[in-house]
């Protein structure tokens, strides 16, 4: 495979669907995770013995189980969430989360749809705003997504209304 020409036709493709699509933005979300595989390659595989089987992310910090973090789940399809979001953390499988994006409940927002959504409040979040669980979009992610610096936060609303209203949806 050539990538270069590979890229060169992938470039035309944006291009051409750029007024439907942020296309730019697109290529900086790909270039974010070229850069997040080449410091995984060549910086973590290197020093933790050369095997990228046995590598693996450790962030300084990390979010716990019932706590909200800040995702890079970079570009998807149009329907997705995608770019940088708010995650709440379910479930911890060491070097990978799953998580249930979230958005800002805003005032002019639409009610929430009870059908794929959840409002939860958040301690001490510095926009002080409802956030709103999107079930639909929930997914496992590796711990190399998260991004440290924007911190980690306790959820006020209950862990089991957010388990009884997960398990009947």
């Amino acid at each position: 495979m050539n990538i270069y020409k590979e890229m060169w036709g992938i470039s035309n493709i944006l291009d051409r669907i750029k007024t439907q699509y942020a296309s730019e933005i697109f290529v900086e979300q790909l270039k974010f995770q070229v850069e997040q595989l080449s410091f995984f390659y060549d910086f973590l595989v290197k020093k933790q013995g050369n095997d990228p089987s046995k590598t693996f992310y450790r962030p300084k910090k990390r979010p716990k189980e019932h706590q909200i973090a800040y995702f890079n789940l970079t570009r998807g399809f149009p329907k997705e969430l995608y770019d940088a979001h708010w995650c709440y953390v379910f479930k911890d499988f060491g070097c990978k989360l799953l998580i249930i994006p979230t958005t800002s409940v805003k005032e002019d927002s639409k009610p929430c749809n009870p059908n794929y959504e959840m409002d939860i409040h958040i301690k001490n979040f510095p926009n002080g705003k409802t956030s709103r669980l999107h079930i639909d979009d929930i997914r496992v992610v590796d711990l190399q997504r998260l991004i440290v610096d924007k911190g980690i936060y306790d959820i006020e609303t209950d862990r089991n209304d957010i388990n009884v209203f997960l398990q009947n949806h």
